[in-house]
């Protein structure tokens, strides 16, 4: 059955969930994207189908099953996610934004990719996506959107 497993790629992350327990551990996205080269960033791999996810917690030996509606936040650790960072091209608006859910607040920049009479914050958040990308220096938050209470644009980074 090994040859019908999709190669991965490990990634060191943080999960925060509505209940207000922490896990650290990995995550395993796929080695190979269809619309780049290299492996699934972390952003795709949330936002893609599917309602649960293995998760490895640290000192583990098997992955536990985590439900993504549960899940507040999902953090990168730097690595392959923060080449990403780099990634800021011509016609994106970086945006500094405090985000709250409830009493938890993260601070980042939105990288807004969108047309450009569309790239204010509130075109940003009401994209399909369930999870935000809030880049905060070497780490990638994702925000899920329907537990964010509150959004203060802070401004150009």
């Amino acid at each position: 059955m090994s040859e019908l497993r999709v190669p991965t790629v490990a990634m060191v992350a943080g999960v925060t969930c509505l209940d207000g327990r922490t896990f650290h551990g990995r995550i395993f996205v796929p080695a190979s994207s269809s619309t780049h080269e290299g492996p699934m960033r972390a952003q795709e791999w949330m936002n893609a189908g599917g309602q649960f996810f293995p998760f490895l917690p640290d000192e583990a030996e098997a992955p536990i099953i985590l439900n993504k509606k549960e899940v507040l936040v999902l953090s990168i650790e730097s690595g392959l996610e923060h080449e990403e960072e780099a990634e800021v091209e011509a016609g994106q608006i970086d945006r500094e934004v405090l985000v709250e859910c409830g009493t938890r607040q993260l601070t980042g920049h939105l990288h807004i990719d969108m047309p450009p009479h569309h790239q204010r914050v509130l075109d940003y958040l009401n994209r399909p996506e369930a999870f935000l990308a809030l880049h905060d220096g070497p780490k990638l938050h994702l925000v899920q959107k329907h537990n964010i209470t509150r959004v203060l644009d802070v401004g150009r980074a």
